[in-house]
């Protein structure tokens, strides 16, 4: 889980570094200005600012992680629990009398519904992270 996590990273990195540039310098001086050092500005300033787009970016990288297929089933696993994608395969794959669609379907649903309620738990702090502003005017 953690390879696939990494291979995904870059996506939120690619993310957080183009909305760190577009951030005006305003911040930085006005921090510095108040006597605040280089982690007050970060811990402070920075981070807050950056809480939409990391959320954002964390909410992708969560998706992606849990429904990745082609990683979990070309590497070996060993011991490791697999992804719920690749369980949903290997349990519609091995009847061999026929596939019930019954079962699978509500399997796809199980395995679905962890995401649908953190969508329903977090949808109003992802929709306050989009409407937050830091400069006005």
């Amino acid at each position: 889980m953690l390879v696939i996590a990494d291979t995904r990273l870059g996506v939120v990195i690619f993310l957080a570094t183009g909305f760190v540039r577009t951030l005006p310098h305003d911040f930085e001086e006005a921090a510095q200005l108040d006597g605040a050092n280089k982690w007050q500005m970060y811990w402070r300033i920075m981070l807050p600012v950056l809480t939409p787009v990391l959320f954002a970016g964390a909410v992708t990288l969560i998706i992606s992680v849990w429904n990745d297929f082609s990683c979990a089933l070309f590497l070996p696993r060993g011991s490791q629990p697999a992804t719920l994608p690749l369980t949903l395969y290997s349990f519609a794959s091995s009847s061999t009398h026929g596939v019930s669609r019954n079962l699978v379907f509500a399997h796809v649903v199980l395995t679905s519904l962890p995401l649908v309620l953190a969508h329903l738990v977090l949808q109003r702090r992802a929709l306050a992270g989009l409407t937050e502003g830091g400069v006005t005017g």
